[in-house]
This record gives structure tokens, C-alpha cells and sequence, in this order.
């Protein structure tokens, strides 16, 4: 009969000794690893890379709404300047007609005063009935003034404020019309220019917030990714204040 033999350890299990060195070593190891400046880098690089990534989104979507609306307020100014042009285009139109419509005045007057003085009264009758509507209330109030004895009388209808042109006034109005357009055009034209202005302003903060994780040393990434997020929030702030098309 043999006696029982001590039990002993499997090969593959170390010893009581070299298991307590083993743990020794980890410890030792996690120690150096752990350290609380190892704690915090790690600790910044995990914030940095969430708000780089809400950056970069964030500073995504804003420039592509700012894109836009710069379109948009490019097209307004286009749109409006030319509609100004063409208003200015019709001023003209009205003004050449006007100026037809006066000239049609000075000749019905002149042959008027012509057959006056040559004492036809029948003949300034005819001229006189041949008046344009728009020309007679001013004829009306020149007669009032009794021309022909009163020397300090209006020399024409014309210099008499009753005559005015219907056209001449719808000219003017139209000029008026196309210089507030102009006016609204170059707002326009701003608004849009602001809108790029904050795009390249953007720009700034993507490419912070793109470096930012190439940098080792995390206290200066994090320095970086708050410049990027400031730049951020004033680019939002700019755009906010913005006009929307």
C-alpha cells in the first residue's frame, strides 16, 4: 500500500511565490498606468472628442443654412435691381410721351397767340377748343392773370402751377418706385454678404475643431476645441441676428 503524495500544483499554475510577484508587478504596473495626470488626459481626451464631434455637426448644418440664405438674398438683390431697371426703363417711356404731349401744348398755344394778335378771334376760338384737356385748366388760370395788360403776369400757361403733366407725375413716381428698390437692393445685398461673412467665419471653427485631435497633448487639444466651440457660438449669434429670407 503507497502512501498519499502532497498535492501538487499543475505546470501550468505558478507557485504561491511567483503568483504574489506577478500581482506585484501588476500592481505596480496599474500605478504607473493610472496615474491621476494619465487620469485627467484621459478625462479631456474623452470631452474633447465629444465636443468636436458636436462641432463639426453642428458647424456642418450652420454653414449650409447660411449657404443658403446668401443664395437667397443674393437672388432678391438680382431680382430687385431688376425690377428697378425696369422701372426706370418705363420712367423713360412716360417722360418721352410727356415731353410729345407738351410739345403738342406749345404749338396749340403759339398758333393760338398767332391768331390772337392778328385779331382772329374766331380762328383762336378753334385753336382754343383743339386744347388738350390737361392744358386748359392752366390756360384758364394764365387768362385770369389778364396777360395782355398785366406785365407782371406769367409770360405762358406753362409757368403756372395748374399745368402739370398726368404722365410727368406717373414718370416721377415710377422713379421713386425703382430708388426705393435700388435702396432695398443694396440691404439685400449686405444681408447676403453677412451671410458669407459668417460661412468663412465657420470655416474658422471646423478646422479647429478638424486639428484639434492631432495635437498630444491634451490641454492644448482642449484649448483648441473651446476656441473652436467659441467661434461657434459667435457665428451662431451673427447668423441669429440675421434676416431670413
Amino acid at each position: 500500500m503507497t502512501e498519499p503524495t502532497p498535492d501538487t500544483p499543475p505546470p501550468n499554475q505558478p507557485t504561491g511565490a511567483l503568483a504574489k510577484e506577478r500581482l506585484a508587478v501588476r500592481a505596480r504596473w496599474n500605478q504607473m498606468v493610472n496615474t491621476p495626470e494619465v487620469i485627467s488626459d484621459r478625462r479631456i481626451r474623452k470631452w474633447s472628442e465629444l465636443w468636436e464631434t458636436v462641432i463639426l455637426s453642428l458647424a456642418t448644418l450652420i454653414t449650409a443654412w447660411a449657404s443658403y440664405q446668401a443664395g437667397q438674398w443674393n437672388s432678391i438683390q438680382t431680382a430687385m435691381n431688376v425690377q428697378a431697371h425696369t422701372l426706370q426703363l418705363q420712367a423713360g417711356v412716360l417722360d418721352d410721351r410727356a415731353g410729345k404731349q407738351q410739345l403738342v401744348d406749345v404749338v396749340a398755344f403759339t398758333q393760338w397767340v398767332n391768331a390772337t394778335v392778328d385779331g382772329n378771334q374766331a380762328q383762336a376760338a378753334i385753336y382754343e377748343e383743339r386744347f388738350r384737356d390737361e392744358f386748359l385748366p392752366a390756360f384758364t388760370a394764365w387768362l385770369a392773370t389778364n396777360p395782355l395788360a398785366n406785365a407782371g403776369a406769367p409770360a405762358t400757361p406753362f409757368e403756372m402751377p395748374e399745368y402739370h403733366l398726368r404722365l410727368t407725375d406717373d414718370a416721377a413716381q415710377l422713379r421713386l418706385e425703382a430708388e426705393t428698390l435700388n435702396i432695398s437692393a443694396i440691404d439685400a445685398g449686405q444681408t447676403a454678404d453677412a451671410y458669407t461673412l459668417a460661412i468663412v467665419i465657420l470655416a474658422g471653427s471646423l478646422l479647429l475643431a478638424g486639428l484639434a485631435n492631432r495635437f498630444e497633448w491634451e490641454e492644448l487639444r482642449a484649448v483648441v476645441v473651446v476656441a473652436a466651440l467659441l467661434i461657434l457660438l459667435y457665428s451662431v449669434i451673427r447668423i441669429i441676428l440675421l434676416p431670413m429670407a
